[in-house]
């Protein structure tokens, strides 16, 4: 075995994960560094001014669709959603057709009778 210096003793005990192996080794490498003099852990170095950081790179976001693509897309999704609708079989049709008419007569005698009265009594009062 190659005699190790202490810094190697150190990263070697400062691993994650060791093996068994690796840390019998580590054991033995500190027992042999205490053996020669040599500090079990080497002193820390002064501290020296770290390289300035990059930058970090700016996220590229992807352009947003113009307009005539979101129009095809529209119309696309528009047709999917079409497919879902349950849509009226044609005596259904004729039948709220027919119910609607009547309902839009009502409405109309209705209202026509309203106006009537309400016509005669404002001709009554302003002559």
């Amino acid at each position: 075995m190659r005699a190790r210096t202490a810094r190697t003793v150190t990263s070697i005990m400062t691993k994650h994960k060791k093996s068994r192996s690796e840390k019998r080794e580590a054991k033995l490498l500190q027992e042999q560094a205490g053996a020669q003099g040599l500090p079990a852990q080497p002193p820390k170095p002064a501290a020296v001014a770290a390289p300035p950081k990059a930058k970090p790179k700016r996220e590229v976001r992807p352009k947003p669709p113009g307009p005539i693509s979101r129009l095809i897309t529209f119309f696309k999704e528009a047709r999917k959603e079409l497919n879902w609708v349950t849509w009226p079989t044609r005596k259904e049709t004729v039948k709220s057709t027919g119910v609607l008419l009547v309902l839009v007569g009502i409405s109309a005698a209705y209202l026509g009778i309203v106006d009537g009265i309400l016509s005669r009594i404002l001709g009554l009062i302003m002559r």
